[in-house]
């Protein structure tokens, strides 16, 4: 699955949208949060979760930078295995997070987060996803060739 370069245009362009006031993009997306029970630790504090804007910030800029070179992503997210492990991060957290991400960007980007900009969200966000998925739990959506062929020849 890769990105379009007018994908990857939309998502930048909603990023720096959102940057000027990431704060508020982060308290809705917060509020949003706290109506699922996430089980990874996730700040309380008001500094907490200041610090926790930026490192969100900081992590969303970086996935969406690397995506068009994907093994540069898969490399990014391998290197923040351990921190989201440290935090508890199961694989329901993972969904409700970018669940919620998309959620808020639509309630932040208004008539501007249109039905491009979200299909490009939805499928940056599910490579991200299956990703992550992979690394913190070794569990993936991609059946290996040999093993197509075997099932094929299984049915036949």
């Amino acid at each position: 699955m890769s990105i379009t370069p007018y994908q990857y245009q939309l998502l930048t362009q909603t990023l720096a949208s959102i940057r000027p006031n990431f704060h508020g993009f982060c308290t809705s997306w917060y509020n949003q949060i706290q109506h699922y029970d996430l089980r990874m630790q996730i700040p309380t504090s008001v500094g907490q979760i200041i610090i926790w804007e930026h490192q969100i910030f900081d992590f969303v800029q970086n996935c969406v930078m690397r995506i068009p070179q994907q093994s540069n992503l898969l490399l990014y997210l391998q290197k923040q295995r351990e921190t989201l492990l440290f935090m508890g991060t199961t694989e329901r957290d993972i969904s409700v997070l970018l669940f919620t991400f998309t959620a808020t960007l639509k309630s932040h980007l208004g008539r501007h987060f249109t039905s491009a900009a979200k299909n490009a969200w939805n499928k940056a966000l599910l490579l991200i996803e299956n990703m992550l998925r992979f690394e913190l739990f070794k569990k993936t959506n991609v059946i290996g060739l040999q093993e197509f062929k075997k099932a094929q020849q299984q049915v036949n």
